[in-house]
């Protein structure tokens, strides 16, 4: 596949990319953002979507190469700290299902206002990927691109309370309380620790219950599916059920060149995932070929 800009350059900051850090503002609430700007000016913008808890610790890296790319390529790109998260206010806890889709409106609207452009696309990985094809039926992106997103949520959440019967085991040297447990103590509004995330029980019962699972979405934007696997012949049924779901969208399928569940490998910018990602946008005209200054 092309190589649209020398991944080796993202390393580090680049005197073509601008790159900010402060905070905008949502409903009195102050969400931490980065953003990155091409110094010539850019013709498109787009809003990058974190996963959850640990996964968006140990992929965040890959975000900032990735805006930097962008930038180089003529795109203004933003990330943003969930509130509740990272180096946002408040805490994990008090951060519903619900905020983290005012949080990502919210991003584009600072986004839009912040370079003047009208629209700006999405793109998200795993529950960040998710949450962007939720959102999309409100915030009619230009366009949306989804790295791997969890389909089925019921599953993936409730796969993600294996953490603390793991905890159990050191701390008391038992299981005291299975899943089914744990998941009918936060059905009764109480909450629990995963990973070192306290995850209230609201929280954890909207997010079960919003998955793409069996969904038909309003949006007809151009949306690109990326499958990450370390079996690229084989399309998941899944994935190929939620490209249909979308009015048009393109299903592709790269290498698993980095891991979101543990951190023994480092590849801040995995180029097969990173490609296909540029061409989409370039065959698409979001990104003009070429661009990259030297």
């Amino acid at each position: 596949m092309r190589e649209f800009v020398d991944l080796k350059t993202i390393n580090h900051p680049h005197p073509g990319v601008i790159e900010e850090h402060g905070y905008l503002i949502r409903d009195r609430k102050h969400l931490f953002y980065a953003s990155y700007l091409p110094r010539g000016g850019a013709g498109r913008g787009i809003i990058l979507v974190s996963p959850f808890g640990e996964e968006k610790v140990r992929t965040l890296r890959i975000y900032v190469s990735l805006s930097r790319a962008l930038a180089l390529l003529g795109m203004s790109v933003l990330y943003f700290d969930y509130y509740g998260d990272g180096d946002s206010e408040g805490d994990f806890a008090d951060a519903s299902f619900g905020d983290r889709l005012e949080d990502i409106k919210a991003a584009g609207d600072y986004l839009r206002g912040k370079t003047g452009m009208q629209k700006v696309g999405l793109l998200g990985l795993r529950w960040g990927a998710t949450l962007a094809a939720l959102v999309s039926r409100e915030m009619a992106p230009e366009f949306l691109i989804l790295w791997e997103p969890i389909i089925d949520t019921d599953r993936y959440f409730f796969d993600h309370l294996r953490s603390n019967i793991a905890s159990q085991m050191i701390l008391e040297g038992k299981v005291v309380k299975n899943r089914e447990a744990l998941v009918e103590e936060l059905e009764a509004g109480g909450s629990i620790s995963v990973e070192g995330y306290t995850i209230d029980g609201g929280f954890f019962v909207e997010a079960r219950k919003n998955g793409l699972l069996g969904k038909s979405f309003a949006y007809d934007g151009k949306t690109l599916i990326i499958q990450i696997s370390r079996n690229t012949e084989k399309i998941r049924h899944e994935l190929s059920e939620l490209k249909n779901a979308f009015g048009s969208a393109e299903l592709a399928a790269v290498s698993k060149e980095f891991e979101w569940e543990k951190t023994e490998t480092w590849n801040p910018a995995p180029a097969e995932l990173f490609n296909s990602t540029f061409d989409f946008l370039v065959r698409n005209g979001f990104l003009q070929a070429g661009t990259e200054p030297a």
